[in-house]
């Protein structure tokens, strides 16, 4: 590839090499229109045969596009695309941090690992949910921004080409992903699915906490044989102190058929998040998923709750649910830390079958004129901060956030209720007693893990959401339901437009509960109260968990959304989520972050939500 040092490419003059691989040459540049620092990638071309080259840059825009459009806060963002003289190139965020490869070499403490690698878990996650496959997960292609964050890049390159179709180990393995990283089946099979970057994502954990690849040999096809034939050596071989529960991680993250592998992305980053949790205590999940199983019971229990009447319910499942707590045995779950001895110190008086009986209607209690109070059941209650009506500004301005908060506008909201808080486990605790819905995976039958009955609730879909707010609905008398996206923004924000519910100071762990000084799990709601508050009062609207709301999302709504009481899209593939979660940075918990989560997608422990009340 010839020098393009001092040339410019349209409005991005060309400063220095960043570095250079098989499938591309990265460079700093200048952007002349917006005066602000680009990353270049001219994608290589030179070993592509003239009829492969030619598909290549006919396919290179629409697959740009696509790109540019994968919006997410660990995935480096391609903001522009061309091409010169015959070399397609992509232009990204320019980030100064370096590379995970440049903390490697020795072998890192796996809490660490695990720490930096769980928000490319979810990155890669968020891709494959939008059917993308990244194809060469490895470390130099894992930024590090100045504040520490994770950042995965080269995301599609191989797709761009085309070199799928034509994979020539021989001489040009590097031009079609790095072999020391490359799924088995890279190797052999014809076609390669969304696994392969589970196998590679689980080689480079192994890298951080051994210190060494699994694989190595003189000659790329070696490697790639070695990947596809040897067994794996024994991460414990390199590391003595790795927990068991991590080494079996590994093992199945990288198991030679991809059918023995975990089979999404986000059932490893579950695993990876519960033995940071219990600090490597527990058991591996189970070969079969919990998720694919406790989602087949939850979808009928769901159905059961929403085409049967409430006494019919009730009456019908008070029996079947008592002879359940007679006959079953402890499941294996997502969340096994605790054990027959912790659990026995639970009161249990608190779980006796004869409290599972149709609740009674309780009238709200009016605290003041800016609180509200519904009594869910005896010693359980919730409660609500007013907002007034008025204007607000929703989104980011021009320069900040992403491309779906934009653009920003002014939106107009008539008074209404919000949650001050997440639900917590007592909470939704009352409507499981009262109804006999399925509880979370995480919990023991209907007993909250020992001492979190004030944490948020998690592990809970966006239907399971709805069946709550259609019990508490009649529990209080008064309309309950999730939030709007306007709703829950202007309840974070004020009307101010302040980047965090208390300003626009960056979290701090005296704000909010997030990936930097709270990596273990969720905290008690309130635990950042009065200094993290909103400013009408609602506490961990950063942080802690994830929250869903009503809004179907669509990327460019706010381009056509109403500017009175917004309701979200008629339809949609997604609901938004909002707010961050104990397992994210300072960009995800910011009041205007947009995220998205499918209806029935419930197995992650940063999973939450609020309620919100029509007024009066």
């Amino acid at each position: 590839m010839s020098n393009l040092l001092g040339q410019s490419l349209g409005r991005y003059h060309i400063l220095e090499q960043l570095g250079e691989g098989g499938m591309a040459t990265v460079y700093k540049a200048y952007d002349t229109r917006l005066e602000t620092d680009v990353a270049v990638k001219v994608i290589r071309t030179e070993n592509l045969a003239p009829s492969v080259l030619e598909r290549s840059l006919k396919r290179f825009e629409r697959e740009a596009k696509a790109l540019a459009r994968l919006t997410h806060p660990n995935i480096v963002k391609v903001t522009d695309y061309g091409e010169y003289e015959g070399k397609p190139y992509l232009v990204m965020e320019y980030l100064p941090g370096g590379t995970l490869k440049q903390k490697l070499g020795k072998p890192l403490e796996w809490q660490e690992a695990l720490h930096i690698l769980l928000p490319i878990a979810r990155a890669l996650d968020f891709a494959h949910r939008q059917s993308m496959i990244h194809r060469d997960v490895k470390p130099s292609n894992i930024l590090i921004t100045a504040d520490g964050e994770p950042m995965l890049t080269d995301f599609g390159i191989a797709k761009i080409l085309d070199l799928e179709e034509t994979q020539d180990l021989t001489g040009t393995s590097a031009a079609v992903g790095t072999p020391e990283y490359m799924a088995p089946e890279q190797v052999t099979a014809k076609t390669v699915d969304h696994r392969a970057d589970i196998y590679a994502l689980g080689v480079v954990l192994y890298e951080m906490v051994t210190g060494r690849k699994p694989f190595i040999a003189d000659t790329p096809m070696a490697v790639l044989i070695k990947h596809a034939t040897e067994s794996l050596p024994r991460p414990s071989q390199f590391a003595v102190n790795l927990p068991e529960v991590v080494e079996k991680l590994l093992i199945k993250a990288m198991a030679k058929k991809p059918d023995d592998r975990y089979q999404t992305m986000n059932e490893m980053a579950v695993a990876w998040q519960s033995a940071r949790e219990s600090k490597g205590q527990i058991q591996a999940p189970a070969e079969k998923s919990a998720p694919a199983i406790e989602q087949g019971r939850r979808k009928k229990r769901l159905e059961t709750l929403f085409f049967m009447g409430d006494d019919v319910l009730i009456k019908n499942e008070q029996g079947r649910r008592k002879k359940r707590l007679e006959t079953a045995t402890i499941e294996e779950t997502l969340d096994t830390a605790d054990d027959e001895e912790t659990l026995g110190t639970v009161d249990q008086s608190v779980f006796e079958e004869e409290e599972i009986k149709k609740p009674r209607v309780t009238k709200s209690e009016k605290v003041d004129k800016n609180q509200r109070i519904i009594t869910l059941a005896s010693g359980v209650k919730m409660a609500f901060m007013r907002v007034p009506a008025g204007e607000f500004i929703m989104g980011s301005p021009k320069g900040e956030g992403y491309a779906d908060e934009h653009p920003r506008h002014k939106v107009r909201l008539d008074e209404y209720w919000m949650g001050k808080t997440p639900v917590t486990n007592l909470q939704y605790q009352a409507f499981v007693k009262a109804t006999g819905f399925t509880p979370p995976a995480h919990w023991k039958r209907t007993i909250i893990p020992l001492g979190k009955e004030q944490h948020p609730v998690t592990y809970v879909s966006w239907q399971e959401v709805q069946a709550f707010c259609d019990w508490i609905s009649q529990v209080s008398g008064k309309r309950i339901r999730l939030p709007t996206e306007a709703e829950w923004e202007k309840a974070a924000r004020g009307t101010d437009g302040r980047t965090y519910p208390w300003g626009n100071q960056k979290p701090d762990h005296q704000l909010c509960n997030y990936w930097k000084f709270f990596s273990a799990g969720t905290t008690p709601v309130g635990q950042f109260s009065p200094q993290g508050d909103s400013p009408y009062g609602c506490v961990d609207m950063a942080g802690n968990v994830w929250e869903w709301s009503a809004d179907w999302y669509d990327e460019n709504y706010y381009a056509n959304s109403s500017s009175i009481d917004p309701k979200g899209p008629a339809s949609g593939k997604y609901h938004t989520l909002r707010g961050g979660s104990w397992n994210d940075n300072f960009n995800f918990v910011r009041t205007s972050n947009r995220y998205v989560g499918v209806p029935d997608y419930w197995y992650n422990l940063g999973l939450g939500f609020r309620c919100s009340q029509s007024f009066p």
